[in-house]
């Protein structure tokens, strides 16, 4: 006999209903993710190499001033040739990187008294868990790749909290700071502002219309709501009956109602947090989940991590157009006589059930099988810019009860006289 599966390494994930009624298991959230939607995509072509080389070009190099260009009168232009302007770029190399899984080894022995949507929920659970994995990758790949961050601490200028900001500057690391509050929105617009102005970024949209997109927290957008300033305006516009201030008031966050000046905003579920910040300016991060194990039946699952919770770090992100390129391979079957199945490259899920003659003589037991494969181009990575700033106690408003004022005491008690049988 071969290396077959023991019983013991296969997983009841079936749930059965001991009073033989059909029930319903609740399916797993998965978390929503904005992530995929501010960088591009592309296809990673087969058989040609494996990795792509893109070159980027910098901005050109005038040989004059762009402050005050020299003109000279046209007569005197003979036998002149001007200045020499020069022009560079820089050189990316992108890879595809794969990540491999499958599920749990289930046997159809111990699903045939199972209800009906143990499998079915099992496997969108498995489903949701991989589109995770994707979320999380697109997120930590742009944390750690991006060109440009900001450390939202007090008492210092734009210059010492600001890193990074050209093409050569992929994977700069934080100020080495701890930060001292939230990121206000101040701070933000201030970096928009020099994302446009200084770096020449691309907006998503043209024209009026045209934007950048803040992805953070939850708890990060209502700050920025209540945030003096950011809420007088809203409210001002609200009370000319401006469907935008009452959107903005109103709504989750700010992506329902469009830019606020010139920033459109996202929810992050499970941003990225922090328990420290090392010298060198690289947060400690903490994995969101923890897992939670039944030895007795080889199952596990996954429950928030108390110490994501309470992280006193916490990172947002803020981008414009063009920065990255998220490439897929091609499907790749083999050449000639050498003919290969369909590789999973987008995380699909496969079922693999091979019937044997030696382990798997009966078809008993099957499990799935997925995989990921990716490469990052880089374009213009500044144009990505990490924000890491502190989390704050939450406000949650409860007002103290009051104190009921105390009775003043008058004088002695008064008695009635009570008669006495004689």
């Amino acid at each position: 006999m071969g290396d077959c599966i023991t019983p013991a390494a296969l997983s009841d994930i079936a749930r059965k209903d001991t009073s033989r009624l059909t029930g319903t298991i609740a399916k797993a959230l998965a978390a929503n993710s904005p992530f995929i939607n501010v960088i591009g995509g592309g296809t990673f072509s087969a058989g040609n190499s494996d990795e792509i080389r893109n070159s980027v070009q910098m901005q050109a190099a005038p040989g004059d001033s762009l402050a005050l260009p020299t003109f000279v009168c046209d007569t005197e232009l003979c036998g002149t040739v001007g200045l020499q302007d020069l022009t560079d770029a820089v050189d990316f190399t992108a890879r595809l990187e794969s990540k491999r899984g499958f599920g749990p080894r289930v046997c159809v022995k111990k699903g045939y008294a199972a209800f009906k949507s143990s499998y079915l929920t099992a496997e969108d659970s498995m489903k949701k868990l991989v589109t995770q994995y994707v979320n999380s990758d697109i997120r930590a790949q742009l944390y750690l790749r991006s060109a440009s961050k900001f450390n939202a601490t007090k008492g210092y200028d734009f210059t010492s909290l600001f890193t990074g900001g050209s093409e050569t500057d992929v994977g700069v690391k934080f100020a080495p700071l701890n930060p001292t509050g939230p990121l206000s929105f101040k701070a933000l617009h201030t970096v928009a502002r020099y994302l446009k102005e200084a770096l020449f970024a691309e907006t998503f949209g043209d024209g009026n219309g045209g934007m950048f997109r803040f992805i953070g927290s939850s708890d990060i957008l209502e700050s920025f709501r209540v945030e003096t300033g950011v809420k007088e305006v809203l409210i001002a516009l609200t009370s000319g009956s401006f469907k935008f201030g009452e959107k903005s008031l109103t709504a989750y966050s700010f992506e329902t109602a469009g830019a606020y000046r010139g920033i459109s905003f996202g929810t992050d579920q499970r941003p990225l947090r922090a328990s420290s910040i090392s010298g060198s300016g690289v947060p400690v991060l903490v994995d969101p989940v923890i897992i939670v194990t039944n030895a007795a039946k080889n199952t596990a699952y996954a429950k928030v991590n108390p110490a994501w919770l309470s992280a006193p770090y916490e990172i947002a992100f803020l981008f414009a157009e063009n920065s990255f390129k998220r490439l897929v391979p091609e499907r790749y079957v083999g050449e000639g006589s050498f003919k290969f199945a369909p590789q999973l490259h987008m995380g699909e899920l496969d079922w693999h059930y091979i019937v044997d003659n030696d382990c798997n003589v009966f078809g008993d037991f099957g499990h799935h099988k997925y995989q990921i494969t990716r490469a990052y181009q880089p374009q213009r990575p500044q144009h990505v810019v990490a924000f890491i700033y502190k989390r704050c106690v939450a406000d949650l408003g409860l007002p103290d009860c009051e104190v009921a004022p105390a009775s003043e005491y008058t004088g002695g008690d008064q008695f009635a006289a009570v008669g006495v049988c004689g």
